[in-house]
């Protein structure tokens, strides 16, 4: 698959979204890291949203290179059985429109990682501050959960629309 040229096709608009809320979200834990480190002092609070922010930009990278990344290093690409089931009916234009859908999963993922990054954030900072037990203790199953079963929609939204 490869071999064959994919049309390039811009992000869906709801990868657009998910992207800006994700953007949005880490550079609330940036602010509430900002806020706390004023309030205790300590600079620790610097370090979850530094490696979110590192994360979200290696994830932009990827959705922003993703057609060159797959062209001329498709070894890389861990992509779905999914486009290799849409590859089979030989469509370019399904198979090039399926790709660009994919990283709709990646721009969920971004949203996801801020919001995991904000409470991160409150939570060390609530329990540095208060020195009390984090009120997002179980949220982050919460997140996780909802980020696995949000992932796998996207995927069934895909394979519906180009497997029959």
């Amino acid at each position: 698959m490869a071999g064959n040229a994919l049309k390039r096709y811009g992000l869906e608009k709801a990868a657009k979204v998910l992207i800006v809320i994700g953007l949005l979200l880490v550079f609330s834990s940036w602010m509430i890291g900002a806020y706390y480190f004023s309030v205790t002092g300590r600079s620790a609070l610097a370090i979850v949203p530094a490696v979110f922010t590192l994360v979200l930009a290696i994830l932009l990278l990827v959705i922003r290179y993703r057609y060159t990344l797959f062209e001329k290093y498709p070894y890389l690409m861990n992509l779905p059985s999914l486009f290799y089931r849409i590859g089979e009916n030989g469509n370019s234009e399904d198979r090039s429109l399926a790709f660009s859908m994919i990283f709709t999963v990646h721009a969920l993922v971004i949203a996801f990682l801020g919001l995991l990054s904000v409470f991160l954030t409150v939570s060390i900072g609530s329990s540095m501050h208060k020195a009390a037990v984090s009120p997002f203790l179980y949220s982050y199953f919460a997140i996780v959960a909802l980020l696995i079963i949000s992932v796998l929609l996207q995927y069934r939204r895909i394979y519906r629309k180009f497997v029959k």
